[in-house]
């Protein structure tokens, strides 16, 4: 019985050691577009929203709970993204605003998921992080629409600490990001003239 209290208090130490803590990330994508004056200065209203409403990402527990939870800094994914995305339409020639109902002339771009799942596996854990924006231009009487899936899929040793997953999770963000704003598609409806 000795023997058996110490390996016990071990191991409900090794438990309680072994939890991970919820995080809070901060998120800025980058988009790697072309640049180019195909706006040709044209105005657009831009609209940029976050459908999901301030859920959290995901969760970091490998193990199914719900006690680790990965939140965006701020709550709203809006504004990083809103922010790259005006950038970006001004790099390609056009003169981005304020959304305006009405406008001849608009983007919106919508966060529809931005996941992160953990998955225990024999010695390692698998993350997976998947991010869809969905785009809708209106140019006069004619409208467009397209959605930009994105999943990247990693094993790991230990799970990855605030900066690892803000890395991963910035990486799904802005490769959704590029795949929207060059999508030649959506730039040529964006830019064609009514």
């Amino acid at each position: 019985m000795k023997r058996v209290l110490p390996l016990l208090a071990f191991l409900i130490l090794l438990a309680g050691c072994s939890a991970v803590p919820p995080q809070s990330v901060t998120l800025a994508p980058q988009a790697k577009v072309p640049t180019g004056n195909v706006g040709k200065g044209k105005t657009v209203a831009l609209q940029v929203s976050d459908a999901r409403h301030g859920q959290p990402i995901g969760y970091r527990n490998a193990d199914g709970s719900r006690t680790a939870a990965i939140t965006v800094e701020g709550g709203d994914l809006s504004k990083p993204v809103g922010e790259e995305v005006m950038k970006t339409l001004s790099n390609l020639g056009f003169k981005p605003v304020p959304w305006q109902e009405g406008a001849p002339l608009s983007l919106s771009v919508t966060v529809r998921e931005l996941a992160y799942t953990a998955q225990s596996l024999t010695v390692t854990r698998k993350v997976t992080v998947k991010c869809v924006l969905s785009a809708r231009v209106v140019n006069g009487p004619g409208r467009w629409e397209g959605s930009y899936p994105v999943t990247h899929e990693k094993e790991m040793a230990l799970a990855p600490d605030e900066n690892a997953n803000a890395r991963m999770l910035n990486d799904v963000l802005s490769e959704s990001l590029s795949m929207l704003l060059s999508d030649p598609e959506m730039v040529q409806y964006l830019g064609k003239d009514r």
